[in-house]
């Protein structure tokens, strides 16, 4: 049995252990219950049991678990460059037993343990069965929802650790605006520039599951809401963004015509 209010507890508990006030801590803090409502979006949706519903959102609430760590650790939530934050995630929830804090019964710990491990994955690994694979793609989904209106509510200097006007005067790396046009999720190491990143971060439409989930970003225009938020200095540079911005709301548009 999955009781979400037990859990939500435990992980208010667990958190008391950072400091909210650290811009960084508070964005992982909101991110995590907004991805629980984008989860139960798509279940809702998806018209999922109760049972199945409560497991999603149970993923969605300790997905990013080790994010907080990662921080105090590192400063920086760039995985190439500290730690996968899903399999320290996994690892903090199954090799230190924190999961029995959320949930005692333990029949869930497989699907649970895979979901998290796989929903930061540049493409999900093979060999999971139909039901584990439903419980991955929902929470890839959700995060990937939820990350365009991180992108609009924060501050870009706490996304990108730039400032706005850095970013603007930046150039697109050719391997980033090559795979952007081929309407490919962006490989994270392959970014060089701030705007590749931010680039990337839109990219993730490329990479989301369900129909559900298209329609979720045509419904609220995250495609065009995203864009707007740079406008590059050089004329070239302008060019090139405003080519990959047709080329993301051409791909929603053809996707939710499904």
């Amino acid at each position: 049995m999955i009781d979400l209010l037990k859990a939500q507890k435990a992980f208010q508990k667990y958190i008391t252990h950072y400091d909210s006030t650290i811009p960084s801590i508070r964005l992982k803090i909101i991110h995590t219950y907004k991805v629980i409502e984008c989860s139960e979006y798509l279940c809702h949706k998806l018209h999922l049991s109760k049972e199945d519903s409560d497991l999603a959102s149970l993923i969605a609430l300790l997905h990013d678990i080790g994010r907080f760590e990662q921080w105090m650790r590192y400063q920086s939530f760039a995985d190439h460059k500290t730690i996968d934050h899903a399999l320290f995630s996994s690892q903090l929830l199954f090799d230190e037993g924190l999961i029995r804090e959320f949930i005692e019964d333990d029949q869930y710990d497989d699907i649970i343990k895979h979901a998290i491990e796989q929903h930061n994955r540049y493409q999900v690994e093979d060999g999971f069965d139909e039901k584990t694979l439903l419980f991955i793609h929902l929470i890839r989904d959700a995060d990937k929802l939820d990350n365009f209106r991180v992108k609009e509510e924060e501050k870009i200097e706490n996304i990108l650790y730039v400032s706005l006007d850095e970013v603007n005067h930046e150039q697109i790396s050719e391997k980033i605006y090559q795979q952007f046009s081929q309407q490919q999720l962006i490989y994270a190491p392959d970014r060089h520039t701030h705007i590749d990143m931010w680039l990337s971060y839109i990219a993730f439409i490329f990479d989301l599951y369900f129909q559900e989930s298209i329609q979720y970003i045509q419904d609220n225009h995250w495609v065009e809401r995203s864009f707007q938020r740079l406008n590059p200095v050089d004329f070239k540079v302008n060019k090139q963004y405003q080519t990959l911005k047709q080329i993301a709301l051409d791909y929603i548009q053809k996707r939710s015509a499904v």
